[in-house]
């Protein structure tokens, strides 16, 4: 025997109608979801405020509806900062690579090996989530690191190139002699947002 499904009260057919029409205002692209939510979490509130729910008992939904916009701007703000991440899915520009070529010969001066320079510099790289140069014509990375910086002591590579070469050279060169070394080794120099001071 079937019992009849009584019909559901007229608040929570408000609800449903409520969020049906919130759910037709926006599409389903990612930003609009995130307004659908927040759309939604405001008609839930509401109707629950109507039915009498105490608002010390709607306060964590309220909290969380203000604070969605935050979320989101966080969340932003990580995906901006995940550049390790970033820099594994592209190859690292000429700009990098001349910076990198100048970190190398700073390294030969202070009395490393070519190789061994090179080396050090692609360890640093890939610790920061930086590939080697993809050309090159070795299944080394450093190798290819060496090669990209041979072209470009050959005078391959556009006027912006060298000239980030050269001024990353001075930079380095206005480092304090007995400091220079250490802040290279130290540090991740050769990105460009971090300035030698």
């Amino acid at each position: 025997m079937m019992v009849a499904m009584e019909a559901l009260p007229p608040s929570i057919d408000r609800l449903a109608a409520a969020l049906r029409a919130a759910r037709r205002t926006y599409t389903h692209d990612g930003d609009d979801q995130i307004a659908l939510g927040r759309a939604c979490l405001h008609v839930l509130i509401s109707q629950l405020a109507i039915e009498g729910v105490p608002q010390e008992e709607l306060q964590p939904l309220v909290d969380i509806e203000r604070n969605i916009d935050a979320l989101k701007l966080r969340a932003a703000r990580a995906e901006r900062n995940d550049v390790p991440e970033r820099r594994r899915r592209n190859p690292p520009s000429d700009i990098l690579l001349a910076r990198l070529s100048a970190v190398i010969d700073l390294l030969v001066k202070g009395g490393y090996g070519e190789e061994e320079a090179a080396q050090l510099v692609t360890r640093r790289m890939l610790a920061a989530g930086v590939p080697p140069p993809q050309k090159g014509g070795d299944s080394r990375g450093w190798k290819r690191l060496l090669a990209w910086r041979a072209a470009l002591n050959q005078g391959v590579g556009s006027p912006e190139v060298k000239g980030e070469y050269r001024e990353f050279s001075r930079d380095i060169e206005a480092i304090p002699a007995a400091e220079r070394l250490k802040r290279v080794l130290e540090t991740e120099l050769w990105d460009r947002r971090r300035r030698p001071r």
